[in-house]
C-alpha cells in the first residue's frame, strides 16, 4: 500500500490531489492528518515521518517505504502507477 499524507488547508496537498485520479489507484490511500484520524497519525509515526510532517506536506510513502515530499515527484510517482 502507498500512503499520501495530507492536511486540510494545505495548498500543495490540494494541488497533488487535483492532479491525480485516485479512483484509478486502488493501492493508494490518502490519509488526512488531523486530531480525529488516529490511523493516519499512527501510520505517520510508524514510517517515522512525524517531525517531517511538521515542516513539510504532502508526504508520500511508497510500497517500498520510500518517502517522497516534492509535490512534482509525488505527482509523477502517482501518475506512473496508473500508466
Amino acid at each position: 500500500m502507498t500512503y499520501l499524507f495530507t492536511k486540510q488547508g494545505c495548498g500543495k496537498c490540494d494541488w497533488v490531489k487535483d492532479q491525480v485520479d485516485f479512483d484509478k489507484l486502488s493501492d493508494v490511500k490518502v490519509m488526512q492528518l488531523d486530531s480525529q484520524n488516529s490511523e493516519a497519525l499512527a501510520l505517520l509515526a510508524y514510517y517515522e515521518c512525524v517531525a517531517l510532517s511538521e515542516k513539510k506536506l504532502p508526504i508520500l510513502v511508497s510500497e517500498d517505504s520510500a518517502v517522497i515530499t516534492s509535490v512534482g515527484e509525488i505527482r509523477n510517482y502517482l501518475v506512473n502507477l496508473n500508466a
